[in-house]
């Protein structure tokens, strides 16, 4: 069975906010860059520590890979109809902390204010997504989009689609022609995988 990992909304709600707050390392924060860049930040993290950051179900689709638990919140953020698809007192939670631009085609996300990010987020954690914001911030959601269309987890993942408009990526591609991957990680992910099917409700 593929690795899973389950959805951290605590993280996802810090990387997030951590991300829309760095507004000049970061411009044109939208949701398709948010995406872009929190898979990048996970990807990053998996392939050092053999975890991600936010986890959750990522999804090959047309404009490359989403995050696609973080996602459903950062729509129901900027469109309240959709509301519905999550947990009410979480996305509260992110609406509080986000101020939404509808002043641009796709709107843009900022940060109301700082919070405790180390409350959330532990030194790996920041270590990568500040990775992410150096290499990739100032890239447009466009430019990002591209890079990910060429990396073979989403490439494997894309091509297995049939007649569908999106699939689900594996973790165990994300490996995959990698120039970060630290030995040892991914058979790190796939021991500490096996132990939580082992002892459900236990994480590794």
């Amino acid at each position: 069975m593929p690795v899973t990992f389950k959805f951290d909304f605590d993280k996802a709600f810090a990387a997030i906010v951590y991300l829309a707050s760095k507004s000049d390392s970061v411009p044109e924060f939208d949701k398709l860059k948010a995406g872009k860049l929190l898979f990048f930040s996970d990807k990053y993290h998996l392939v050092r520590y053999a975890r991600p950051i936010l986890g959750g179900s990522y999804r090959a689709i047309k404009f490359g890979p989403v995050p696609q638990d973080a996602l459903d919140y950062i729509h129901a953020v900027i469109d309240p109809a959709r509301a519905s698809w999550v947990d009410a007192g979480k996305l509260k939670k992110l609406s509080d902390a986000l101020v939404v631009d509808h002043g641009h085609q796709y709107p843009r996300l900022s940060a109301k204010e700082p919070i405790n990010f180390s409350e959330y987020l532990s030194k790996s954690d920041l270590e990568a997504l500040d990775h992410v914001i150096e290499k990739y911030g100032k890239k447009s959601a466009t430019e990002l989009s591209a890079l990910t269309h060429a990396m073979p987890a989403y490439l494997n993942a894309w091509e297995t689609r049939g007649d569908q408009n999106k699939v689900d990526m594996k973790y165990e591609d994300f490996f995959e022609a990698d120039p970060d991957a630290i030995e040892g990680a991914l058979d790190e992910m796939l021991e500490d995988d096996e132990l939580r099917r082992a002892f459900p409700g236990t994480e590794f």
